[in-house]
């Protein structure tokens, strides 16, 4: 009687090991990431641009761990944001075809320097500077804005005049 109680209380052990080595060799699903590819965007009522996050080499984010794969970001064709001052600009961003980092937080915040032509000939180049944010979903879309702030200088003699397009929101879909 002995040895059967044993029996089954060595075969309970053993059903009772095999369930747990079981549950804990059960594979753990993918954590959620963003979605790569070309995300199509529109800023405003005429700018049309394209936001490329892909898997590649580029360089690290400030605070970011180093490694030779990561998701970076940039853009494909330029946004353009406009400002009124005596006359209507619609200048092109520039500076953000070179990719960059994604952080963990899905969010880019870039900025880069705008040198566009004179407005007026004889005036000196308009210069300001241009920025460009986004925010990625795990569910394949972006959001965010573009903006530009310039000094126009309209005529030879008179002082530049400010000219800022305010953040121009737009969103994104993976295409």
């Amino acid at each position: 009687m002995r040895r059967i109680i044993l029996a089954a209380l060595l075969c309970c052990c053993a059903a009772a090991a095999l369930t747990t080595s079981t549950a804990v060799a059960k594979p753990k699903p993918k954590p959620l990431t963003y979605k790569t590819g070309t995300y199509s965007a529109k800023a405003g009522p005429e700018s049309k641009f394209s936001i490329v996050l892909k898997r590649a080499s580029c360089a690290s984010a400030p605070g970011q761990a180093s490694s030779s794969l990561h998701l970076c970001v940039a853009l494909s064709g330029t946004p353009t944001a406009g400002c009124t001052v005596p006359i209507n600009l619609e200048v092109p961003l520039g500076g953000f075809a070179t990719p960059v980092q994604l952080p963990t937080s899905g969010k880019v915040t870039e900025q880069a320097p705008v040198n566009a032509g004179a407005v007026v000939p004889g005036a000196s180049p308009t210069t300001g500077q241009s920025s460009f944010s986004v925010t990625f979903t795990k569910k394949g879309t972006a959001s965010g804005y573009v903006e530009v702030n310039l000094m126009i200088e309209t005529t030879p003699t008179q002082a530049a005049v400010p000219c800022s397009s305010g953040k121009v929101p737009f969103t994104a879909k993976l295409s």
